[in-house]
């Protein structure tokens, strides 16, 4: 049965694999891996998303936060959980700041267009 490529299910997936090596180690019978997903979430937008979880549907605000909250509490440290909060609320207070940055390339040089070399008499 085909299992959805997102991070819930290789961590589920990861959680039997590992029971069921321990398991044929100690000689018992590895159990099936059986995967029910606990929901989707999405942000789609500035400040808005959808949710599917439990089996209910969410819109909106409500569960762009909920993605928030949900994803900043998968974060694996302390210090980027701190930095991803603080860069979220600053998100939240100002309003988005739209700068573009303009690369210019210098001229591209051709072999034509390179000089010969000046060569020099010796005296």
């Amino acid at each position: 049965m085909p299992h959805p490529p997102t991070a819930q299910h290789a961590i589920r997936e990861a959680k039997t694999v590992a029971t069921n090596i321990a398991a044929v180690v100690d000689g018992r019978a590895p159990r099936p891996f059986d995967f029910r997903t606990i929901g989707q979430l999405a942000a789609i937008g500035r400040r808005t998303g959808v949710a599917r979880v439990f089996g209910r549907n969410f819109s909106g605000f409500f569960a762009w936060w909920l993605w928030r909250t949900i994803y900043l509490s998968k974060l694996p440290r302390i210090e980027k959980k701190c930095r991803v909060a603080i860069d979220w609320t600053l998100d939240l207070i100002f309003a988005k700041d739209f700068v573009q940055f303009l690369t210019v390339r210098a001229p591209i040089m051709s072999t034509h267009e390179i000089e010969e070399p000046v060569e020099y008499a010796h005296r």
